[in-house]
């Protein structure tokens, strides 16, 4: 059996409500539940309370409908699909307000930096201690075979990034253990943070050494929010070296070797798992171009807008990447 819960959070990325700490701790602990795999979701920019709870619905149940689909099929070999989970989406404060038909809200594109710092922040706070609630609570038991599956989508990627940076801080200094058959697989859907962010030395430039850890990054050439706005943005604040985002342009070359080995594949409509399902390398770059591409001569259309292709994230073939990659 699986459940799905969410955490609100302040912009500090402290939960508004104590008593989520031990509805969390309750929910992670070895019994009654047991669950074998947890899911954390964090959310983007520019997201209130009632997109939130349409996108975590939505997203998960898709994936979960899509691997369950997958793992009924001989074909495909996957290692073991998910028989007991645990959800946890994150929902942090990425608007001026949460009421959708604020005036204020006319103000939103100002507080780009604003929101880029309070996802570094949710990430450090909340997502880390649902990180550590889970090793905390099955530490005792080194023999406890668990995967932890961890989604941003936009800035949500750097909520995550941030909470497994300070996590990989703690395994060094001593202060936290992963039980030994513990894995990480880490999905960035085009991650509005910097593209050498995961660079050796930079601000997630530890998450390479997490033990058990594989990470996926999807990059789109269709995602003007990536492409274009979040290097416009970067000037305003760095103007002769402006940095592209890591979901447009991918990884650098230092953050490739850091994780040792590397594979690009190409997203087309139709895409099956066993496409990446063979592939073992640490890190994999996903370019969901061609997939964007058709969907905007579909009919009827993806229009998203200003942004372009950054939202379409809803859609079969993103699901069997995920699958594939997570589970096989």
């Amino acid at each position: 059996m699986s459940y799905f819960i969410t955490v609100p959070t302040n912009e500090n990325g402290i939960f508004f409500d104590p008593a989520l700490t031990s509805v969390v701790n309750e929910a992670v602990a070895d019994e009654p539940f047991g669950f074998e795999d947890f899911f954390i979701y964090s959310h983007g920019w520019s997201t209130d309370a009632d997109q939130c709870m349409t996108t975590y619905s939505r997203f998960s149940v898709e994936l979960a409908r899509q691997i369950m689909l997958l793992g009924a099929q001989p074909a495909n070999k996957f290692q073991s699909p998910p028989r007991s989970s645990l959800g946890v989406g994150i929902h942090w404060p990425s608007e001026i307000t949460e009421d959708p038909s604020s005036p204020l809200n006319a103000a939103q594109l100002f507080t780009f930096y604003t929101m880029e710092q309070r996802a570094d922040q949710v990430g450090r706070n909340a997502t880390y201690t649902v990180l550590r609630s889970i090793l905390n609570a099955r530490a005792a038991d080194s023999t406890l075979a668990m995967r932890i599956v961890l989604l941003g989508h936009s800035f949500g990627c750097k909520v995550i990034c941030a909470a497994l940076q300070d996590l990989q801080t703690d395994i060094v200094n001593g202060t936290i253990a992963t039980p030994l058959q513990t894995t990480f697989r880490v999905v960035l859907l085009e991650p509005a943070t910097d593209a050498d962010n995961l660079e050796p030395g930079d601000i997630y430039g530890s998450v390479c050494e997490i033990e058990g850890l594989r990470l996926l990054i999807t990059t789109s050439q269709l995602d003007t929010a990536l492409v274009k706005w979040f290097l416009d943005a970067g000037r305003l604040v760095n103007l002769f070296h402006p940095q592209p985002a890591l979901g447009a342009v991918g990884p650098t070359g230092p953050t490739i070797a850091a994780f040792g080995a590397s594979a690009s594949i190409s997203i087309t409509t139709g895409f099956l798992p066993n496409q990446i399902s063979g592939h073992t390398e640490r890190l994999i770059v996903a370019d969901l171009t061609p997939v964007h591409t058709d969907h905007t001569k579909a009919s009827p259309p993806f229009n998203g807008g200003f942004a372009g292709s950054h939202a379409d994230i809803f859609f079969p073939e993103m699901y069997n990447l995920i699958a594939g990659f997570v589970f096989s």
